[in-house]
């Protein structure tokens, strides 16, 4: 198939700093932009390509000049993105041997290679190990390596400790770095959980009071743009000394531009009816969740009105919503339908589509938003090179729409530089096992096996072994054809290669006697799913809606932050560095299409466990933490 053929490729984003694992790919690290400085360059050469020839060279320098140059070259190899070797060279250092500022290097540059490495707790025993040492370092140096106890903790799941980190140490960093740690702080804060930052907010004083409650009311998911403006400016008048305060003016005129021009009649065209009026009645009932809670909030609410789009005339139905007043349109869902609309130029009205067109371009006042896998394979893509692979095989089912998803995530891989060593595709039923048996060419290595056992004085390992050329597989299924190929991968002496996945994999509901046949599978899905069942949306849900939505359970959160864009959409497409933390993910505006970004999870003794979000760049992706496959064998 011609699409997995070699993209243009684009430089290799190196992972190369705390900065670059948990935020994406990152420029060469500056101390314009992370918190780290590369060491002093020696007299020496330029790093050699090969580890083993850098270990050669080392050995015949001695003293500072082997420190300084054994550093200088870790830093290189870090920022080719090779993490390992960079651990490697660093080890060779006597720890006792080093001074204070040779110390210093040692230490960031140690850490950021094992975050690069996605090993935040080893980098944290390292900074505990030598925190007496770094007692006297001036308080810059410190506070450096403050940041980098920050991004470990963050990475390691420990969200409130990271952000208390960051909050003593940001008056001790310079400019550059204080805006660092600005972004990072926040980034954390939109990705804790409500209730979690609600009980953060009891436990806190002082800046990091200050920090969570802003964060609270900036992203409370039933809060009235009304009430949201009027509590910043009583977090302003209480926080005039806060660092965060030179940011609440652009929120603050952003909410009242957004409250401006929000819609006063919403037309919603849905298909209620026909071959898609489940999956419209789910979104709806979303709709209408959402709906409802604002209202008993007191909150500023339109006029809904719901039109069946199960028909062939969606131009009439859109101008006969028009005529209505509606001042804002919330659908089609169809994908043709929306693509109608799309093609009529500028239309009279904003409108949000709920579902992605392949358009080269749109109206300005069209806007898309829908659940598309296409996302979910672009950000495990993302992930894994945010992790450091290189290598990456797929496996997605036969047909139109499993190519076009291993499509999405082919492109966005090598256009990081990543490289697609295999692709196979998959049918229903017993070939399944067959098929990853080919990809893993573990018939050839079985066959070179029995070739050499004809040589009987050879004494040679014949074990019949998968190939080696992925660093981990993207896998397309859903869950029962999940459970037929992570078994055969196990079978097939591929038990410890790394599977990520798409919500695909997951139905939603718990089935740890079926699901345990995915054990150690990596997927993304969308926080109503994977995060809070006790939030205020959830309750509102189980209370209008007792017996949940089933299958439907995704398109009835879409539904809910459907309701909620009609009165943010402004907000977001307006304010650059404006997020919605919503039930389908943090939602963020690029080009005219919101982009979701999704929560992490693992599936361990036959349960998807939520692994730990950390904080990242608004550059689309979110990072997980590492996974300790042995401790999950153990399990």
């Amino acid at each position: 198939m011609e699409f997995w053929e070699p993209l243009r490729k684009q430089a290799r984003c190196a992972v190369i700093t705390a900065v670059a694992v948990l935020a994406g790919c990152s420029s060469t690290p500056t101390s314009h932009n992370t918190p780290y400085a590369e060491p002093s360059k020696p007299a020496a050469t330029q790093a050699p390509n090969a580890l083993s020839a850098a270990r050669t060279q080392l050995n015949d320098l001695q003293g500072q000049a082997r420190i300084t140059t054994t550093l200088h070259w870790a830093s290189h190899y870090l920022e080719a993105g090779r993490a390992k070797d960079a651990s490697q060279l660093l080890d060779t250092l006597s720890q006792t041997s080093l001074q204070s500022q040779s110390l210093f290097d040692w230490l960031l540059l140690s850490g950021r290679a094992l975050l690069a490495q996605q090993q935040p707790q080893p980098a944290l025993d390292l900074l505990d190990q030598h925190q007496q040492q770094t007692q006297n370092l001036p308080a810059d140096q410190q506070a450096r390596l403050d940041l980098l106890r920050a991004d470990a903790l963050a990475m390691n799941g420990d969200t409130l400790s990271s952000l208390q980190q960051r909050v003593a140490a940001h008056p001790l960093l310079d400019k550059d770095d204080q805006q660092y740690n600005h972004r990072m702080i926040w980034q954390l804060l939109m990705q804790m959980p409500n209730t979690k930052l609600a009980e953060a907010i009891d436990g806190s004083s002082g800046d990091l009071r200050g920090w969570l409650t802003l964060a609270q009311l900036y992203r409370d998911p039933v809060a009235d743009l009304d009430a949201q403006v009027q509590r910043l400016n009583q977090w302003s008048a209480q926080w005039r000394t806060h660092p965060a305060i030179s940011d609440v003016p652009a929120m603050m005129d952003a909410l009242r531009q957004a409250a401006k021009h929000r819609p006063s009649q919403v037309a919603v065209l849905l298909p209620l009816s026909g071959s898609l009026g489940n999956a419209g009645q789910a979104l709806q009932e979303g709709m209408m969740t959402a709906y409802t809670l604002r209202q008993q909030k007191g909150g500023t609410t339109p006029v809904l009105r719901f039109y069946d789009s199960n028909t062939d005339e969606i131009l009439a139905l859109y101008q006969r919503a028009i005529g209505d007043g509606a001042d804002f349109v919330l659908g089609p869902l169809a994908k043709d339908k929306a693509a109608v609309l799309a093609s009529q130029g500028t239309l009279p009205v904003t409108t949000l589509a709920l579902n992605y067109i392949d358009m080269d371009a749109v109206p300005d006042n069209f806007f898309q938003f829908g659940l598309a896998p296409e996302d979910e394979a672009r950000q495990v893509a993302r992930q894994g090179a945010r992790e450091g692979h290189t290598q990456a095989g797929i496996l997605y089912p036969e047909g139109d729409w499993g190519e076009r998803v291993g499509e999405a995530f082919a492109q966005q891989w090598q256009s990081q530089g990543g490289t697609v060593t295999v692709t196979r595709a998959y049918g229903d039923g017993a070939d399944i096992g067959e098929t990853v048996k080919d990809m893993l060419l573990v018939a050839q290595s079985d066959a070179r096996g029995r070739e050499i056992s004809r040589f009987t004085n050879l004494k040679v390992d014949a074990e019949p072994r998968r190939r080696q050329d992925m660093g981990f597989l993207f896998l397309v299924a859903n869950p029962d054809q999940g459970r037929q190929v992570k078994p055969a991968l196990n079978f097939h002496y591929a038990k410890d290669l790394p599977v990520y996945s798409t919500a695909l994999i997951y139905s939603g509901e718990p089935n740890p006697r079926r699901d345990h046949d995915l054990d150690g599978v990596r997927f993304v899905d969308m926080p109503w799913i994977l995060g809070d069942h006790d939030s205020e949306l959830h309750q509102a849900a189980d209370t209008q809606w007792p017996d949940g939505h089933a299958r439907y359970e995704r398109l009835f959160a879409m539904g809910i932050d459907a309701y909620r864009l009609q009165g943010r959409l402004y907000l977001l497409s307006t304010l650059p560095t404006s997020e919605l933390p919503g039930a389908t993910g943090r939602l963020t505006m690029d080009n005219h299409r919101i982009v979701r970004h999704l929560n992490w999870a693992i599936f361990v003794n036959g349960e998807a466990r939520a692994l730990p979000q950390v904080a990242q760049q608004p550059d689309g992706a979110i990072s997980a933490s590492a996974v300790d496959h042995a401790t999950l064998d153990q399990q």
